[in-house]
């Protein structure tokens, strides 16, 4: 896949795109890229996904909380394992958020990038809103400009539409399986394994303690869950906790995953953790060994499969 970073700079040519944020890169998004790849194909044209290089909550509202489902090297795999061509990440800015629909296809998706096919997605909008203005609209600047729009169709799974907002309510609520049937994979975050308080050690359950990548990146809800973790190139089963710890601290929120089996040192390493279902919320425990009672019964959970 070829990734484009400066527009000013890319040779332009003719071929099929849509625009979005893409974030999480779920089930929906694959659908309509299936659709516009097979329009794309008939007519010959290379499939263009124009995206952003900073999602635009975060250019008009700084200080939100994290919400991000996929940082952009994680949406990029996802993009190219779904058979993107060109990916297009615009350096989006106040000047190009106001411009109307009709001059960002004109002057970014015709004279910059080459767009002749243009798929926009059932609920999407883009350029600067205008009242009124829906697919329709779309279409006929499109005839104006030499573009071919057309609609896609939104994609269902167990009666509920997905979207990006809906995948993260699922993840919110700690529901990372529905979450999972949503983006047509398990839910993720990377990070760098850092030096904690060492009470997992002490509990008999050593965990690493997880400083995320992307500090915009969304958390699921507070609890335990069971996890795959992939590090140094192995995956491996783990039980993870997201959380303040009541029973120890109660203060600071943490990252932290006991990987079964497992007992290298990866202080440093940047691991992946894959969540695969909530198994409890997070409790306060009595006492220390009713902790370690109830870290036992987790562990064994994740081991048997039940």
């Amino acid at each position: 896949m070829h990734i484009v970073t400066d527009i000013l700079q890319y040779d332009k040519r003719p071929c099929a795109a849509t625009i979005g944020s893409f974030d999480g890169v779920h089930r929906g998004h694959i659908a309509m890229l299936g659709e516009l790849r097979a329009a794309a194909t008939a007519k010959g044209l290379p499939l263009m996904v124009v995206t952003f290089a900073i999602h635009p909550r975060m250019l008009f509202n700084e200080g939100s909380a994290p919400f991000l489902l996929t940082p952009t090297r994680k949406k990029l795999e996802l993009l190219e394992a779904a058979g993107v061509d060109i990916c297009v990440l615009l350096d989006f800015d106040h000047a190009m958020a106001a411009m109307s629909a009709q001059q960002f296809m004109n002057k970014i998706l015709v004279e910059r990038l080459g767009v002749q096919m243009l798929a926009v997605g059932y609920d999407h909008h883009f350029g600067r809103p205008a009242p009124g203005e829906e697919l329709e609209q779309y279409i006929e600047y499109g005839k104006e400009m030499g573009i071919e729009v057309f609609g896609t169709q939104p994609f269902n799974v167990d009666g509920t539409v997905v979207s990006s907002s809906v995948v993260r309510r699922a993840l919110s609520e700690g529901d990372v399986a529905f979450a999972a049937r949503l983006l047509g994979y398990n839910y993720s975050l990377s990070g760098s394994v850092v030096h904690g308080a060492g009470i997992g050690r002490v509990l008999g359950f050593p965990t690493a303690n997880i400083s995320a990548t992307d500090k915009m990146q969304l958390l699921p809800a507070d609890g335990v869950y069971e996890v795959d973790v992939c590090v140094d190139g192995e995956r491996r089963q783990g039980v993870m906790n997201i959380g303040v710890k009541p029973t120890i601290s109660g203060k600071e929120r943490t990252l932290e995953v006991y990987i079964v089996d497992f007992n290298g040192d990866i202080y440093g390493n940047e691991i992946t953790v894959e969540f695969v279902r909530r198994l409890r919320g997070e409790q306060s425990f009595e006492n220390i060994n009713a902790l370690r009672f109830q870290i036992e019964v987790d562990v064994a959970r994740v081991k048997r499969g039940i």
